[in-house]
């Protein structure tokens, strides 16, 4: 097979390689840096090689798929093998199945096995069943299945794993949308589906072809997601829903779920996952280092806390005890603990609920209603910046914050001037409805924040109410909302500017379940506002050439907020934090930041336990 990916030879050309890899990353002080590039100042049109061995790793450049080319994998530090590494989450999950749920990463990453993992601060593509890819022209894309990968034991008798598995996974995505309310939406997988023209064909079992229903620039980084796990036909189908929703383990990662109770969850290695030669970087050619992992659930934020600092937990979740520079410091003064940071790739919005916030008066009234810079103030202590529809981090992508400020600015006066306008207060009865997550402290702080400068500046009221995790997604995914305003941030997704900030404007992604805005809406306003942001999102997405695509985006990302469409930007934690016990070690300093979908601690094996 041909290891020279069409994007690689379509990029060549007047593209300076320190630009081809800017797209992946930005540069951040300190031993926790994000890198932008390999580290040469060279200005050779040439873009950089990637590479695959039998498990090696390619490196994708910017946000398009790479080419795979035979060489050897970085030299591994070895570690101790053994050990339980301890976790904690606030609640239990709501199901395990990975083509429905994306809120339980950790089980979907270790109990499966993926093609190959993204690792998002350089670009590279590590792979795993996979060995090798081809993206042949722009909408042919080729993998090669690694020989000898075997299901877990007690999976399909622990049959070896072919390329039709992999053929049977990709295809269940339009369903499990269509029809188990998966939180996995189009944006993700919409270049496969099958019933928009794309088609998987399996010449033999170690190789899948994929015709794309279209082209898209970020296929290979997509494919990073966790959520693009090979499971078996025989566990789906013999299941009672015909879903894994309630199956512990359905293939063949290197961890089985051995327990998944109320108080938390535990895995266990499994003693025949595949051994890798020369394997990629992050992984093992004998597979992970550690033996078990426990989850704890621990709905206190505080309780949480306690159990990281006191050392009955090895690493504390940020989304459960947001770690902010003081509580960074007061842990680094803990015995025994250790705080990594980098520059945050988050992104938090308030959305709207598209049905009834028609008028693109109100919606602007709502952004200029907000004071952005006492958010940061009062949330992050000043440590804080402004957001877009493309996170920090996507290089020139990225808007700056000048513009970002320019574009979202604070002025109650026009605020009032336009609420009043557009009828605001009959419109809602004097009372805008908020939903927030009890388990999300953050949510909780920025929906108060937000209802108070709704009262001063607005003049309506707009009680919080605060629920479970679990009420929470179910009225955040219910096609009719009980309210008006909804707090979201999207942190298991951070690999790629198309599903990253973006998924929550766009009707594709989750634009279409948050915020409402449907393709298909029995609300004419909305349904056109919805056709507008996914014209201009999908011609982005298709764009190979990336002064092109920076064009269209630059496009997209002006029209959603000067149209304050369809959900609103707010600021972000500039430093992002990581807390972990010492004995922990090879923490994943420059990919923490980046989420489930990348090279995080959930991810790797090559972490290993002091």
């Amino acid at each position: 097979m041909s290891q020279e990916n069409y994007w690689s030879r379509k990029m060549r050309y007047g593209v300076t390689r320190r630009r081809f890899l800017a797209g992946s990353a930005t540069a951040a002080a300190g031993s926790a840096a994000l890198l932008a590039g390999c580290g040469d100042d060279d200005d050779d049109t040439t873009p950089a090689s990637a590479t695959t061995a039998a498990g090696g790793s390619a490196t994708a450049a910017g946000s398009a798929s790479a080419s795979a080319s035979a060489s050897a994998a970085p030299t591994q530090v070895a570690g101790k093998r053994g050990g339980t590494l301890r976790f904690v989450k606030a609640v239990p999950d709501v199901g395990l199945d990975p083509a429905v749920t994306n809120t339980y990463p950790l089980h979907t990453a270790k109990t499966y096995g993926h093609t190959h993992t993204y690792r998002a601060s350089t670009g590279e593509v590590l792979m795993d069943i996979a060995v090798s890819y081809e993206q042949v022209d722009p909408t042919t894309l080729v993998f090669k299945v690694r020989p000898g990968v075997n299901f877990q034991a007690e999976v399909a008798g622990g049959r070896e794993v072919t390329s039709e598995d992999l053929a049977y996974s990709w295809s269940r995505y339009p369903d499990a949308l269509k029809s188990l309310g998966s939180q996995f939406n189009k944006i993700n997988w919409g270049w496969m589906d099958v019933s928009s023209g794309a088609k998987f064909e399996t010449p033999d079992k170690s190789t899948i072809k994929v015709t794309q229903a279209f082209p898209f620039a970020d296929n290979i980084a997509a494919m990073g997601n966790h959520q693009f796990a090979i499971v078996a036909r025989e566990v789906v189908e013999g299941s009672s829903d015909k879903t894994l929703r309630q199956v512990l383990n359905a293939g063949s990662g290197p961890y089985k779920m051995v327990k998944r109770e109320s108080t938390g969850t535990r895995f266990e290695r499994n003693p025949t996952y595949h051994k890798k030669t020369n394997p990629a970087s992050s992984y093992l050619a004998d597979g992970p280092y550690i033996d078990a992992i426990e989850e704890r659930i621990i709905a206190d934020s505080g309780a949480a806390k306690a159990a990281f600092v006191s050392g009955e937990i090895d690493i504390l979740s940020s989304s459960l005890v947001p770690i902010d520079k003081l509580i960074a410091e007061e842990l680094t003064k803990s015995p025994g603990v250790k705080v990594a940071s980098a520059d945050s790739v988050d992104h938090l919005i308030v959305a709207f609920d598209n049905v009834k916030w028609i008028d693109p008066r109100l919606r602007e009234a709502v952004s200029l209603a907000i004071d952005r810079e006492r958010f940061i103030r009062t949330l992050y202590l000043g440590d804080g910046i402004f957001t877009g529809p493309v996170s920090n981090g996507f290089g020139d992508l990225t808007y700056s914050q000048d513009k970002l400020k320019g574009l979202q600015k604070f002025d109650p006066k026009r605020a009032k001037e336009l609420w009043e306008a557009g009828g605001g207060n009959t419109k809602f009865g004097g009372k805008i409805k908020f939903t927030t997550n009890a388990g999300i402290p953050l949510f909780v702080q920025a929906s108060q924040f937000i209802a108070e400068e709704l009262k001063k500046n607005l003049g309506v009221e707009a009680p919080v109410e605060v629920v479970d995790g679990n009420t929470y997604v179910a009225r955040a995914t219910a096609p009719v909302k009980e309210w008006d305003l909804f707090v979201a941030y999207n942190l298991s997704l951070n690999t790629i500017p198309s599903y990253n900030a973006l998924t929550h404007y766009v009707p594709s992604g989750f634009g279409g379940v948050f915020p409402n805005l449907k393709l298909d809406s029995a609300t004419p306003e909305t349904a056109a506002l919805a056709k507008q942001v996914q014209d201009l999102y999908d011609l982005q997405a298709r764009e190979a050439n990336k002064a092109a695509r920076k064009v269209k985006m630059e496009t997209l990302q002006d029209f959603l907020l000067t149209k304050f469409a369809t959900v609103l930007p707010l600021p972000i934690q500039k430093t992002k934090y990581a807390a972990y016990r010492d004995k922990v070690q090879n923490f994943p300093v420059k990919e923490f930041v980046w989420g489930a979908a990348s090279a995080n601690e959930i991810r790797v094996q090559d972490i290993w336990l002091a």
